[in-house]
């Protein structure tokens, strides 16, 4: 019934492979886990192994980085299951009843997104409070909150989707590296009229990067999403839920994107200086996207 996939990078997986597989046995459903190692690094490959032999999972290793979009759709192909549900590595189960809320939906073809949430705590270390902030503010909705603007508050974390469905959109492979594929997977959603449903399923993301590296994956984020617009222009289903395209749009059109440029280059630092602080501000975080956005013209 349920192929539980995971690709994994950089992250000891064991706790959350447990807890899915204990659910997961619980619900009595033919399912299996499979776990897609995109070439970690041999400490975490070490750990991860241990879990080889263990009933109803299946790892394995890639020797090389493949990127976010092709180990998930190398994933489906090896599912053995009609229904698929996608998962991030660095993810905790918010709920005792997490599998069989999903299993609830596994009777026809659909998209269901669960959500994301994370520590109510602040972190006491500075170096990680830009992620949390930011998961906090812009990630962690309810499933009504969502619903306002489902393919917007669409994320790849965590959703399960028909074997058939996928099979008819799967993940632009085009996209390396980190960040937006699940802006186009959900943009192609739309394109052909697939619904998303939201519910309260929430995992809890426990993976905090540190601010510098949340930053790198936000460049290499905003490179994808040049990549796309290359593709599909100021198409009107993408740019509205895509903010930033929105904006972006705006100031190619006004001619602002010279000043944007000029500008970003001037305050990069500045900027740069308060999303690594102890206080990162948001709009701060959103000027920096949209300047570092208008120089890759």
């Amino acid at each position: 019934m349920l192929s539980i996939l995971i690709p994994v990078y950089n992250f000891n997986v064991t706790d959350l492979v447990h807890e899915l597989n204990n659910q997961a046995v619980a619900s009595n459903i033919p399912f299996e886990i499979i776990l897609l190692d995109d070439a970690s690094t041999d400490e975490f490959r070490k750990i991860n192994r241990n879990l080889i032999h263990e009933k109803n999972i299946r790892y394995i290793e890639e020797k090389n980085n493949i990127g976010r979009s092709k180990i998930r759709n190398k994933l489906a192909r090896l599912a053995s299951y009609p229904y698929l549900l996608f998962m991030d590595c660095d993810s905790r189960i918010s709920s005792p009843d997490f599998i069989t809320t999903y299993l609830k939906y596994c009777k026809e073809d659909v998209v269901v997104y669960g959500g994301r949430i994370y520590s109510k705590n602040r972190p006491d270390d500075s170096g990680l409070l830009l992620r949390w902030k930011h998961g906090k503010s812009r990630e962690e909705f309810t499933a009504s909150e969502r619903t306002r603007s489902p393919n917007k508050s669409f994320m790849t974390n965590n959703f399960l989707i028909s074997l058939n469905l996928f099979n008819k959109i799967m993940f632009n492979e085009d996209m390396e590296g980190y960040g937006h594929e699940d802006t186009l997977f959900g943009y192609e959603l739309k394109k052909n009229n697939i619904g998303i449903l939201h519910i309260d399923n929430p995992l809890v993301h426990i993976g905090l990067e540190s601010n510098s590296v949340f930053l790198s994956k936000t460049r290499e984020s905003i490179r994808n999403l040049r990549i796309i617009f290359n593709q599909n222009g100021y198409e009107k289903l993408l740019v509205e839920d895509v903010k930033l395209l929105g904006y972006y749009q705006f100031f190619r059109k006004t001619g602002l994107d010279f000043l944007a440029r000029f500008l970003f280059r001037i305050a990069e630092k500045l900027l740069l200086r308060n999303l690594t602080g102890r206080h990162p501000n948001l709009l701060v975080f959103d000027m920096f996207k949209l300047g570092y956005l208008c120089t890759l013209n």
